[in-house]
């Protein structure tokens, strides 16, 4: 159980899933792909150093994974999919490192995450241009600003495998006002489609302001104006209808219910959290739960 083992080894992404499905909060299952997978990895092809290796982000793509990590991960990519009724599964192959949720530096956003993954190749593929994404310029730029260690020895990491909700609307939660710091409202930002949309900045979502003490909400429509989209492998960004976009995406059902699980989670980690929601045929996913940061 991820929920178990030492942020070190899996990553906090990995870890707080973990640690929440004990509460009551429906959050897709997976696997997690340790640290210590990488460094076997690393060892195995000679890329312990990375700051002396030209072209260091494509050499490690490039390399072949040792037997025992491949045999390891296929092994459990094939439990999920014999899980599966029709033995066909999506995941999400995510990043998950221990830097994630650093007082003084969030990663989050940093580093890889690849949606809608189908297939073992594709799966490989994804688990290593995670793994690249630590050696990233975007990530060494991000932690000199900050300054902090960017090094793998810091801060290593996991990666999550988690089965992949092909959501009808998605979104992100603060438990308090982000800008007002208003610990008495909850904010959801929510939109059609993945929730990728919303992350990189793509769309204006529908904005709802919810009061924890009186349960009040207010709404802001937003444009909503593309939604990314399962395609037979990887993502499609689709215009969304005249339709799609004068309606609000949620119902006042969801959003009371999306702010009762963020009270929950919030009182679970016992501090403002920031949390990713999936809404698929009406049931609602939490993807990922974090302590907020500044």
């Amino acid at each position: 159980m991820a929920g178990h083992e030492h942020i070190q080894t899996v990553g906090s992404k990995a870890l707080q899933l973990a640690k929440l499905t004990g509460q009551s909060v429906k959050v897709p299952g997976g696997f997690v792909i340790t640290s210590n997978a990488l460094e076997r990895f690393l060892e195995a092809n000679d890329l312990r150093t990375p700051e002396l290796i030209g072209d260091f982000e494509s050499k490690l793509i490039e390399a072949r994974l040792p037997e025992d990590v491949y045999d390891e991960v296929a092994a459990s990519f094939e439990s999920m999919r014999g899980q599966s009724a029709s033995g066909m599964m999506a995941v999400a192959v995510r990043s998950s490192s221990s830097a994630e949720d650093l007082e003084e530096a969030s990663f989050a956003g940093q580093y890889e995450t690849i949606l809608n993954v189908t297939d073992l190749t594709h799966l490989l593929n994804s688990l290593k241009r995670c793994w690249a994404s630590l050696f990233s310029a975007r990530v060494r730029d991000y932690a000199q600003q900050k300054n902090v260690s960017s090094d793998m020895g810091s801060f290593p990491m996991g990666v999550l495998v988690q089965q992949m909700v092909q959501a009808d609307v998605s979104g992100v939660i603060f438990s308090l006002n982000p800008v007002t710091h208003n610990e008495d409202e909850i904010i959801i930002n929510a939109s059609y489609g993945l929730g990728e949309a919303i992350v990189s900045g793509l769309v204006t979502p529908d904005s709802y302001v919810i009061g924890k003490t009186d349960g009040h909400i207010e709404k802001e429509l937003g444009l909503k104006e593309v939604k990314i989209v399962a395609a037979d492998k990887g993502t499609v960004e689709l215009t969304t209808t005249e339709e799609e976009q004068n309606r609000f995406c949620l119902s006042d059902e969801h959003v009371a219910e999306l702010a009762e699980q963020t009270r929950k989670i919030e009182v679970f980690y016992g501090m403002p959290v920031d949390i990713e929601f999936a809404i698929k045929d009406g049931h609602i996913y939490i993807l990922q739960a974090r302590p907020v940061t500044t």
